[in-house]
């Protein structure tokens, strides 16, 4: 198994619909160019932040040149050269429980990229109601988690899958020092998961990798309905 798969760019069946990614950081920069080449007719990028020299290191749609902007603008500024045929949409705002509904509605999917854990529950929340499915994307250090909720087929139960209280520590994604390599995994694992939902497949709804980069493990945590909605047999050792 590896760990940055390649997307197929060629492949032209995959969705009539549009994507929603929110966040335009290090993991977001890293998946736009890839949801690019999926053939969907139009993307949406909602973040609220702008360009910080600090993060151009793993944040590589962006230049110098960018410091100061807003993310989305020039996110979409450089992906519209590469995608002209795609329908952008730039929202320079923070989702909150007051815009979040008008954001997503109409989604084929929604991409999570934030780091922030309220706005990743606000999200998650929002795409259950809205019968939207989510494929998230988190980065600790250089842990990578990456997730599928509300599949096509699916009725879980949200972030209520994993019980557990929540620390201190993953209030916020901790970004630093994180490299390229890192978000850049995260993007191409949640790439091959929208790629499977807008085929029309589960994107491995309620099933979460984590991977460590620094030791090359991989650890997948299956929800207690995971099993109903996957085509093959799973390990019930690695149940959550």
């Amino acid at each position: 198994m590896y760990l940055a798969p390649v997307i197929d760019t060629a492949d032209n069946s995959a969705t009539n619909g549009f994507i929603t990614v929110i966040g335009a950081g290090g993991t977001g920069c890293a998946l736009l160019p890839l949801v690019a080449a999926m053939s969907v007719p139009a993307i949406t990028v909602v973040d609220g932040d702008t360009v910080e020299a600090k993060n151009l290191v793993r944040q590589l749609l962006y230049t110098t040149d960018d410091v100061g902007r807003a993310k989305v603008v020039a996110a979409v500024e450089r992906l519209r050269a590469m995608r002209h045929a795609v329908r952008w949409t730039a929202e320079h705002r923070f989702v909150d429980a007051h815009n979040i509904e008008g954001l997503l509605a109409g989604s084929a999917v929604v991409a999570d990229c934030t780091d922030d854990l309220a706005a990743r529950g606000l999200i998650e929340r929002t795409c259950r109601s809205l019968r939207i499915p989510l494929v998230s994307g988190a980065v600790h250090g250089h842990q990578v988690q990456v997730i599928t909720w509300h599949g096509l087929a699916q009725q879980g139960r949200g972030h209520g899958f994993f019980h557990g209280r929540t620390s201190e520590e993953q209030l916020a994604c901790d970004m630093r020092e994180v490299p390229a390599a890192v978000t850049t995994i995260t993007a191409s694992l949640m790439a091959l998961r929208i790629t499977d939902l807008l085929r029309g497949g589960d994107g491995l709804a309620g099933v979460m990798d984590l991977v460590d980069c620094t030791h090359g493990r991989w650890l997948r945590l299956l929800g207690p309905e995971a099993g109903e909605f996957m085509d093959t047999p799973i390990d019930r050792d690695h149940h959550a």
